[in-house]
């Protein structure tokens, strides 16, 4: 194919723009794990300075439609949250 042919140039411009995006992808994946670990690491101090009994203070619902009426009466999203073991030792 001729180098000069249209088809030819489409191609090469997604080629630049796929290593183009490609580029900035890897630049901004780099710099989002520095800052990442970071706040991983506060967000671990905070969680052992949490009280672990503390998800008992909130105010749970025995079904969904119960839920949902909370949620509208308190203009409040919905929290699902469904376990299978003992949550007391976090196996849930």
């Amino acid at each position: 194919m001729n180098p000069y042919h249209p088809l030819r140039k489409e191609a090469n411009m997604n080629y630049r723009r796929s290593l183009f995006l490609l580029a900035v992808l890897a630049a901004s994946t780099g710099f989002a794990a520095e800052n990442d670990e970071s706040s991983i690491l506060k967000r671990v101090e905070r969680i052992k300075a949490s009280d672990p009994t503390d998800w008992r203070k909130i105010p749970w619902t025995p079904s969904l439609v119960a839920a949902r009426h909370a949620s509208e009466s308190e203009k409040q999203p919905i929290f699902l949250f469904t376990h299978d073991g003992n949550i007391d030792t976090g196996r849930c």
